[in-house]
């Protein structure tokens, strides 16, 4: 009985871990309030006043920078559904001509599920890449995005190759996805950061944007179908939805399944600033909706894109508090270094901060490194906020292009799904080396007790007083009484037979 005890509650620990233990080790963080920028370094960024939100992930990120303003859960690795098909149109976009005619084959609508969302494609059907990209993005077909992949490349298998690598080539570390339309698989899961990133990529594409921004769309006639109308289905476009409009969103990507649960990709763009936001796991679906318009105003309204280097110069600055020009000065037989700073570098401040009040601090080196000279930190009531190299060279400012963002960043990347899951294992077989150090102890603790009790129900007495000896005293005395009265009976039955012997040959003589 113990040992089955053991084994189920050792089973019950495993399941427990299995189920509660978190994939990614990046869980929401405490609430923060940085006063100035928030960026992807800090994990689980929640400022003091940022608004409740129903969605168990979420992420905002400017879309030029890089800068992440908001995220919740942002690394966790959750089921995508339909925002998957972001990553299905980007590389569709990139690897494929919208005026490409596309031919549905059977293979493509024997993996349809049946039920799920589908604009009606048969084997055979030939319609463009634009009309298909319209159908997935619009009214989410999940047989336009498996035409799309087979299309691209040669099967949906191939096709999850390119997207995974394409999602590493972004920065992507938490995603593993098996199928461009995102319906349900266990191995096929992303996080509000990965998407991020995509929908970043995505977005630098006019064709990403017009398809995502149309509220409506006609397929034309087909060889096998009549013209269809589509309509887009993310409500915060739509002007006459007076609960969940949003007019700064420039579109989005909605997604669900009963095990995904509502999920949702949007753009919005207000006063030159533009962001990707990605809420998951919602419920109800709406929840979605009101979750990004309230995270949207509060990164619109409580930040501010700081560019602290605009028209700044060296040549501008007090020679008595540069340490750059003043070591130069003592020796005018030489021409003055030439020194350069990134005057676009920008970071983000909350936005009672004012850009006068933000501090800098320069830092040379006494010998250049690859024509890094120094740097300058940025600083605002003791509180970092960013820096920047100064070089010796004209340094490249980068396009607003999120592939070149992502390649220059300098944050910490997540740790590698493979060191997640030795720590995993790790942290499991030290609790079941305990879990067994303990059932040993408790083994041996038992043992100790029933021997004691078993030694206090014996009685002892000494052998005179033991009754069991007297019983079996009494018991041989009779036995040998019996004896000696048995053989003095026989005894006096053979002197009688001698007797009656001798008195019978006395008379026969006579």
């Amino acid at each position: 009985m113990f040992k089955r005890k053991l084994s189920f509650f050792i089973i019950l620990i495993i399941i427990v871990n299995i189920c509660f233990y978190p994939i990614d080790v990046n869980a929401e963080g405490s609430a923060i309030d940085i006063a100035g920028n928030a960026s992807a370094g800090d994990a689980g960024f929640i400022p003091a006043d940022a608004p409740a939100i129903n969605a168990q992930a979420a992420i905002v990120m400017d879309l030029d920078t890089g800068d992440v303003l908001y995220e919740k859960n942002a690394h966790q690795q959750l089921y995508p559904a339909s925002i998957t098909k972001v990553m299905t149109c980007l590389l569709a976009v990139e690897n494929g001509n919208v005026n490409d005619v596309i031919t549905v084959s059977d293979s493509v609508m024997e993996q349809v599920e049946k039920g799920s969302s589908a604009i009606g494609l048969q084997s055979g059907e030939q319609l463009t890449l634009k009309d298909a990209l319209y159908g997935m993005m619009l009214n989410s077909g999940n047989e336009c995005a498996l035409a799309i992949a087979e299309h691209i490349a040669g099967s949906t298998g191939a096709f999850s190759i390119m997207m995974n690598d394409r999602a590493r080539e972004l920065g992507c570390t938490d995603s593993n996805f098996v199928n461009p339309n995102g319906l349900q698989d266990q191995n096929h899961y992303t996080s509000c950061y990965d998407m991020a990133l995509i929908g970043c990529a995505a977005y630098q594409y006019p064709e990403f944007k017009t398809l995502i921004s149309s509220q409506a769309y006609t397929i034309p006639e087909t060889n096998l179908n009549e013209e269809r109308p589509l309509w887009q289905e993310n409500r915060l476009i739509y002007s006459g939805n007076k609960d969940y409009y949003y007019q700064y969103c420039t579109g989005g990507k909605t997604g669900y399944t009963e095990t995904a649960l509502a999920t949702l990709i949007s753009f919005a763009e207000r006063d030159g600033r533009r962001l990707v936001t990605v809420v998951m796991r919602c419920n109800p679906t709406t929840e979605s909706y009101s979750d990004t318009i309230k995270l949207d105003e509060f990164c619109f309204t409580k930040y501010h894109l700081c560019k602290p280097l605009i028209d700044y110069s060296f040549s501008s600055m007090n020679i008595d508090n540069s340490i750059v020009l003043a070591n130069y000065y003592d020796d005018l037989n030489h021409e003055l270094p030439k020194y350069y700073v990134n005057q676009s570098y920008s970071f983000y401040v909350r936005s009672f901060i004012n850009d006068a009040d933000i501090e800098k601090n320069i830092d040379v080196y006494k010998v250049p490194e690859n024509g890094v000279a120094g740097k300058i930190s940025f600083s605002y009531q003791g509180q970092a906020l960013g820096e920047t190299d100064i070089t010796m060279t004209v340094p490249v400012v980068m396009a607003s292009s999120t592939d070149a963002i992502v390649a220059e960043k300098n944050t910490p990347k997540p740790e590698p799904q493979i060191v997640k899951i030795a720590k995993r294992v790790i942290v499991l077989l030290l609790v079941l080396i305990v879990l067994l150090l303990i059932v040993i102890i408790v083994a041996k603790i038992r043992k100790k007790i029933q021997y004691y009790n078993s030694k206090r129900r014996v009685r002892y007495f000494p052998r005179s007083r033991d009754p069991r000896l007297k019983e079996n005293k009494e018991r041989l005395e009779k036995e040998r009484l019996e004896k000696e009265k048995l053989e003095k009976e026989k005894q006096e039955q053979e002197l009688k037979q001698q007797e009656e012997t001798v008195e019978e040959e006395g008379n026969v003589e006579e």
